[in-house]
């Protein structure tokens, strides 16, 4: 289990992570960080960025009626 399935989120604590990740990412690359150590915080990247779509959607999609 990765930390993104063991985290609940909200759009708004994703939002942070997001950030976070985004920072970790400049941080890596200024210190020349391995490809490895890059494409494994691409992949958390990506991996949050599809969660915060999929949240966004369930708070933005209208209900639609029980048939």
């Amino acid at each position: 289990m990765n930390e993104m399935d063991a985290i609940q989120h909200t759009v708004e604590s994703l939002r942070r992570e997001i950030d976070r990740i985004v920072a970790e990412r400049q941080e890596l690359r200024g210190k020349g960080a391995a490809p490895e150590e890059l494409e494994e915080n691409r992949s958390r990247l990506v991996k949050a960025q599809a969660r915060l779509s999929e949240l966004l959607i369930q708070r933005h999609l209208p209900r639609t009626a029980a048939a």
